[in-house]
C-alpha cells in the first residue's frame, strides 16, 4: 500500500508491506534512524509512531494507538491534498514550539511549588496555635480561678 511519510519536516514515498495491532513495517529510499518518529499518511489517515528497528529499505514503526487495519486498507490514495477545513479537522491545536511547552510548563510547577509553599506554611501555623493554646490553657485557668474569675459562672 502507498502512503506518504513525513521524516523530520521531509515528505517521502513509502510502502505499507504489513500492518500489525501496534506497527507497520514500511519501505522507502532513505529509512530513518531508530527512535525517529515518522508521520504515516494513506489518504486521509494519519498514523504517527517511532521507528524501532531498522534493515535495509526497511523499518519497523511501532504506534502509540491500535491500527484500524481495515480503515487503512479501504482508505482510498488521494489524487491531491486535503482541503484546508478537511485539514483542520485532524489537528485541532496548533503545534507549539519546544521552548513554548517549556515555558507553560515552568509556569505550570511554579504555580503547584507556590500552593505546596502555602498549604506547609498553613501547617506550620496551624501546629503552632494548637501548640500555643496547649502550652498556656493550663497556666492561665490556674491564674483565673486563683484570681476568683473561675471562668464561666
Amino acid at each position: 500500500m502507498l502512503c506518504r511519510l513525513n521524516i523530520s519536516g521531509k515528505w517521502s514515498d513509502g510502502c505499507i508491506h504489513d500492518v500489525s495491532n501496534k506497527g507497520l513495517l514500511i519501505s522507502c529510499t532513505n529509512p530513518p534512524a531508530i527512535g525517529t518518529y515518522v508521520d504515516i499518511r494513506r489518504g486521509t489517515l494519519v498514523i504517527i509512531g517511532r521507528v524501532v528497528w531498522k534493515g535495509g529499505s526497511r523499518f519497523g514503526v511501532q504506534t502509540q494507538d491500535p491500527v484500524n487495519i481495515a480503515a487503512l486498507v479501504n482508505e482510498p490514495v488521494l489524487k491531491s491534498r486535503p482541503s484546508a477545513s478537511r485539514r483542520s479537522l485532524t489537528r485541532e491545536k496548533p503545534v507549539q514550539s519546544v521552548t513554548q511547552r517549556a515555558e507553560r510548563n515552568r509556569q505550570r510547577s511554579s504555580t503547584i511549588q507556590f500552593v505546596c509553599v502555602v498549604m506547609a506554611a498553613l501547617g506550620i501555623a496551624y501546629f503552632a496555635a494548637i501548640s500555643c493554646y496547649q502550652a498556656l490553657a493550663v497556666p492561665l485557668g490556674t491564674i483565673a480561678n486563683a484570681l476568683g474569675g473561675g471562668g464561666a459562672q
